[in-house]
């Protein structure tokens, strides 16, 4: 069994940043997982030491005696805590197989921990994954001050196993300060070092420099088979699920789309489901709001993500979070459509064009208040969250789990909530199954929904389905958003504290925030 605790304390933590005390150990530390090569026969584990030399990965079956061993050569990666980056990849493995590993250097072996492998390439087994995004801490008044949450959310992400984890960006306040990188480091590496970790750069991850002298790109391996050949952008498939994660903040974003249109081409056959995922959000009603005016960018990017259907499209950047109807158009010269899932209070069946998630909820200051301010919101909220996907054949359930409220849980958070769960259908080239047993009530309960509603009418929600609601309930979209006509066819178990002054302690952090926001 793996115990999964704190590295540090949080007032250790706190102290030890404003002592100027390192926070990380002298043993090989900061287990970091992903792919650089195939997801079902390779595992790239990369950590980090202050001895230099050369490690190893040992690495056996789990439960099995017999272990393997792989080298890794360090590469310094900056000043302070950073030191040495080892990096090893693991290949010859079998798909859909657990594992455990354990790293060595400096003559020193760090604890076993487990991996499992991704299933072969549209094979229809199936797979959960994990997003989410802006974990990052605060700079007050040049002090840097780590998330209080992030720790306990990595934590609640890693108890429900998910097969990899994206993260949307902003995982630290300045990519530049080598000093930042240690307490979000301590933080993730419970998630890290057993779900393959993949992050994309938000506003705040960049520096110094660009590319292979960046921070970002010494800390992590991703896969460099794009144009530039760097970690900034980069996809997998896992199972009959492409991931492509893009930059907003490095290279060339226009070079990057058609890069994404190259990839579009070759997965149109062998997988069922497309996700893609980068910092800025298409559509937001948070504060920095959609596309930050970038008209230019999502007039080639949307028309691209419609024209191959682009199932799930995951974004960070506001602190909140936010599900937008299935929706078309809106850029490139197209009128954008909408349309609500047909059944089951809008929360099932096949998708008319992307659904758009912004997941920005990982620990940093929540935006205070949450107001849907755009047409075609489906759901928001301004609690912490993250989002799990599970995909098997046709079906992927998204479920956006509730972390709390960060004026009223201001030290921790409690992700044993949930904000919503929808299930997306579609029909399954890659992994045929049998006609659902219900499809023929479905189709009668969508025809009896259409002939009894006005046209364009949004189908009220099931009373036993409605969430009761409190004082401290997430804010919804209003009732009455206009739906254009159709185009066609676990609990972490981590407690929450508070104390007297608690919510004007964040209140006035968060008021700082805004005015020294970056970006």
């Amino acid at each position: 069994m793996i115990s999964i605790r704190r590295a540090v304390p949080l007032s250790a933590a706190v102290f030890a940043l404003a002592a100027g005390i390192p926070l990380a150990s002298a043993a090989p530390r900061w287990e970091r997982l992903s792919w650089t090569g195939p997801t079902d026969t390779t595992m790239t584990v990369t950590w980090t030491d202050d001895a230099a030399g050369t490690g190893q990965v040992e690495f056996r079956r789990a439960g099995e005696p017999d272990a393997a061993s792989v080298p890794g050569d360090a590469a310094p990666t900056g000043s302070g805590d950073l030191d040495n980056t080892y990096p090893a990849t693991l290949t010859g493995l079998a798909p859909s197989t657990e594992y455990e590993y354990r790293v060595q250097s400096g003559g020193e072996w760090g604890d076993w921990f487990p991996f499992r492998t991704a299933p072969a390439v549209s094979s229809c087994e199936p797979i959960r994954f994990a997003a989410l995004g802006d974990n990052r801490g605060q700079d007050i008044l040049g002090l840097y001050i780590p998330s209080l949450q992030w720790d306990d959310v990595a934590i609640a992400v890693a108890g429900e196993a998910p097969l990899f984890t994206l993260d949307t960006g902003d995982f630290i306040y300045d990519g530049s300060n080598t000093g930042q990188w240690p307490p979000e480091m301590n933080s993730t590496t419970p998630l890290s070092r057993v779900s393959p970790f993949f992050l994309v750069q938000g506003n705040h991850d960049d520096g110094p420099g660009e590319g292979p002298g960046a921070s970002f790109n010494k800390m992590f391996n991703y896969p460099l088979d794009g144009p530039d050949g760097v970690d900034d952008y980069y996809q997998f498939v896992a199972g009959n699920v492409l991931v492509v994660g893009l930059s907003n903040y490095s290279y060339s974003f226009d070079a990057q789309i058609d890069w994404l249109r190259t990839l579009l081409e070759a997965h149109v056959s062998d997988v069922d489901w497309r996700v893609v995922f980068f910092h800025t959000p298409v559509w937001s009603s948070g504060a920095h709001g959609s596309n930050e005016n970038d008209d230019a960018r999502a007039d080639r990017l949307v028309p691209l993500l419609d024209e191959f259907g682009v199932d799930v499209v995951l974004n960070g950047h506001d602190h909140d979070y936010e599900r937008f109807h299935p929706s078309r158009g809106g850029y490139g010269g197209e009128p954008r459509v909408w349309t609500p899932l047909p059944l089951d209070g809008e929360t099932r069946g096949v998708a008319e064009g992307t659904t758009y998630i912004v997941t920005g909820g990982g620990g940093a200051l929540a935006n205070p208040i949450f107001t849907a301010t755009l047409e075609g919101n489906a759901r928001g909220s301004n609690h912490l969250n993250f989002v799990l996907a599970d995909v098997e054949g046709g079906t992927m359930r998204l479920t956006a789990r509730d972390c709390g409220q960060q004026l009223t849980s201001w030290a921790s958070a409690d992700c044993s909530g949930e904000l919503e769960t929808i299930v997306l259908e579609k029909e399954s080239p890659v992994c045929p199954t049998a006609a659902d047993a219900d499809a023929d009530a479905d189709a009668a309960d969508a025809e009896e929904e259409a002939d009894s509603s006005p046209p364009d009418a949004v189908p009220d929600v099931p009373a036993e389905a409605a969430p009761e609601v409190s004082e401290d309930s997430p804010v919804d979209a209003p009732a009455e958003t206009t739906t254009p006509p159709s185009s066609g066819g676990s609990g972490c178990g981590c407690r929450a504290t508070g104390g007297p002054g608690a919510g004007l302690v964040i209140l006035a952090l968060g008021l700082l925030g805004l005015v020294r926001r970056r970006g």
